[in-house]
């Protein structure tokens, strides 16, 4: 009985001991969910952004590098950002063609309670990413750089009035593309991310240049 008791405590030991040093397989992110605040810079002095709000679902291919701790992923997306203003967005005629402008609302119609401008795309992420040797929770300190290319599936306004909601989808002289800087910085399932828009919101010359820009929190969920 002693023997056997003695047997069933040693492999207990060496069963603990065995996955104490069992190596956990490296989390890849290849599913990833973005929250944002969403913004725009170079806007007119009396227009005012005062929220702003994004959503982005990424996949990515993961491919690890020969040094293990860096890898390169490439992904595909959709993304959707939700700008809220003081002002709307009005297209004027001029000499070289349409000029979209922004025009603060308390100075056009007092009726106005709120306006939004949204964007959808289909991106192309890029990213380098960091991370560190996986603690005994099998997560890790993560950091990466990348850039995003996207093609704009669609775009429109939303205002509401006294009178009603009123939608416009006329957006024609909108950059078909978009490109910008992205990075992020995270531990385990969780971590901060920022975007950097390297392109105007409008053509050349077809509108004020405004650029988008984002921050906020990203999520591995598996």
């Amino acid at each position: 009985m002693k023997k056997a008791i003695a047997l069933f405590l040693i492999l207990i030991s060496f069963y603990g001991y065995s996955q104490e040093n069992k190596k956990k397989p490296v989390k890849r992110d290849y599913v990833m969910i973005d929250i944002n605040y969403s913004s725009l810079v170079n806007a007119p002095k009396d227009v005012t952004f005062d929220f702003g709000y994004g959503l982005s679902f990424q996949f990515y291919y993961d491919y690890q590098f020969k040094v293990k701790q860096f890898s390169g992923a490439l992904g595909i997306a959709y993304s959707t950002d939700h700008y809220f203003s003081n002002a709307y967005l009005s297209k004027n005629d001029n000499v070289n063609g349409d000029f979209y402008q922004l025009y603060s609302y308390s100075k056009l119609d007092s009726s106005v309670k709120s306006n939004k401008y949204v964007t959808n795309y289909f991106d192309i992420p890029l990213e380098i990413r960091y991370r560190s040797n996986a603690d005994k929770s099998g997560h890790s300190w993560k950091a990466s750089i990348g850039f995003k290319f996207g093609f704009r599936l669609g775009s429109h306004t939303k205002t509401v009035t006294d009178n009603g909601r009123f939608q416009n989808y006329n957006f024609t002289e909108l950059q078909k593309i978009r490109y910008g800087i992205t990075t992020r910085f995270g531990y385990g399932r969780m971590g901060v991310v920022g975007y950097y828009g390297l392109n105007t919101l409008f053509n050349k010359g077809k509108g004020q240049e405004l650029i988008p820009w984002s921050v906020g929190f990203t999520i591995t969920p598996f």
